[in-house]
């Protein structure tokens, strides 16, 4: 196939596989004060690793700690044994949000249950395919290396429950700060975090300020996975209060949790979410992957105080990037907030750039082959375990792997 169709089909895919979330992307946009921009004046784009090196320093290398005072390297064995964990001790539906995954020869390549959840492993293909599109456009250079994806909204390797014996990439996990700059575990779970591919994160939204609505603004989803009485509902019930619809215009609109009771409005685009100067951001399931787009927005990002995050929120900082609150103080944050306009755009400035330095497919897709030559470096014997693995791999043939490599070194006493 000649290159250039290859190149078109890709980028025809890859379209289809990011561009599939009415909220997070307007068919059209009748405002005409809403300016939708892929330029930032005296700002580029992180398109090196040594770009990246700040994300790298803040996020990547405190998940690799575990793992890197271990003190050995990991071995075949250790992911072999780490694959055997999760077919022999996992329970079945955690089992179902994982694969395995193959990049080799700058192809990737993957193997999932065959009763995987439908969802994850479209996650795993648009990431695949996201990677090829960045291989052909951009001649990006991925390590040959062997790693399991969780396609899952929260991590799986927690210490002492679950006993993974290699890293697991996933998206978002818990983290405490300040446990980890006393030099104690930063998180619960070993999980490498790995950016979210499935949503294009590439404009920035302006809307003149002295235009923008003074109330905060919110609209999301719930679904079954989150608590019956997580941030976004609590929210929500504080917004229906006569103090609450002062500050807030929030609204739910879609319901997907049988516990909660709420009625639904109509969704507003992200585009448009650029008309109020206050925007807030809750958890979904775990993080919430919208918050990269409020952060592209030149409006204020109120934060609703969690522990979870993505692979880039650790080098966020309260007072810089955003204002916390909960739903116990939310109405007394954003009423606070009136009479501090230039503070809050030089917030959603710095915002701005760093969504425009960071957050784009390409520096996201870059940070993952970052994250993928470290996690390698793990290893001391990563290359000649690529070379043995069939490109018709399963899951079978890893567990018989294991199983000759364990008669081997019993015959060899």
């Amino acid at each position: 196939m000649p290159k250039l169709l290859l190149a078109l089909l890709l980028a025809a895919t890859r379209t289809t596989a990011i561009l599939h979330t009415d909220l997070f992307n307007a068919t059209t946009v009748n405002d005409p004060d809403i300016v939708i921009r892929k330029e930032l004046p005296g700002v580029s784009r992180a398109t090196t690793e040594e770009d990246l090196e700040p994300l790298l320093r803040d996020n990547l290398e405190p998940d690799l700690r575990p793992w890197k005072t271990k003190g050995r390297p990991l071995t075949k064995m250790d992911f072999l044994g780490f694959l055997h964990e999760i077919d022999t001790q996992w329970m079945e539906y955690r089992r179902h949000f994982v694969a395995i995954v193959l990049i080799r020869n700058n192809v990737m390549k993957w193997w999932a249950y065959p009763k995987a959840r439908g969802w994850c492993t479209r996650r795993v293909k648009f990431i695949a395919e996201q990677f090829h599109g960045f291989v052909e456009s951009r001649g990006l250079k991925f390590p040959d290396v062997v790693y399991v994806m969780n396609g899952y909204d929260k991590p799986l390797c927690e210490r002492g429950v679950t006993n993974c014996s290699a890293p697991l990439f996933t998206f978002d996990k818990r983290w405490n700060a300040s446990a980890y700059a006393a030099g104690l575990p930063g998180s619960a779970h070993d999980d490498v975090l790995h950016p979210v591919m499935n949503h294009p994160f590439e404009e920035l939204i302006d809307y003149p300020w002295e235009k923008k609505i003074e109330k905060g603004f919110m609209r999301v989803g719930v679904y079954a996975a989150m608590p019956f009485n997580c941030s976004r509902v609590l929210i929500n019930k504080v917004g229906q209060t006569k103090a609450g619809r002062e500050v807030l215009d929030v609204g739910i609109y879609q319901n997907r949790h049988w516990k909660v009771k709420v009625k639904t409005v109509p969704p507003v685009p992200m585009e448009l979410h650029a008309r109020w100067k206050w925007l807030l951001n809750t958890d979904g399931q775990s993080a919430s992957w919208r918050l990269a787009k409020l952060l592209a927005i030149n409006s204020a990002v109120i934060k609703h105080r969690s522990d979870a995050i993505e692979y880039y929120y650790r080098s966020l900082k309260e007072g810089e990037n955003y204002i916390s609150f909960d739903h116990k103080d939310v109405v007394k944050v954003l009423k606070g907030l009136h009479g501090r306009d230039s503070e809050l755009q030089a917030m959603a400035a710095r915002n701005q750039a760093f969504a425009y330095r960071y957050l784009s497919q390409f520096s996201r897709t870059l940070y993952a082959k970052v994250s993928f030559d470290r996690y390698k470096a793990l290893f001391s014997d990563m290359d000649e375990f690529v070379k043995e693995i069939p490109d018709d791999f399963t899951l079978e043939w890893f567990l018989n792997r294991r199983k000759e490599l364990l008669e081997q070194q019993q015959a060899g006493g």
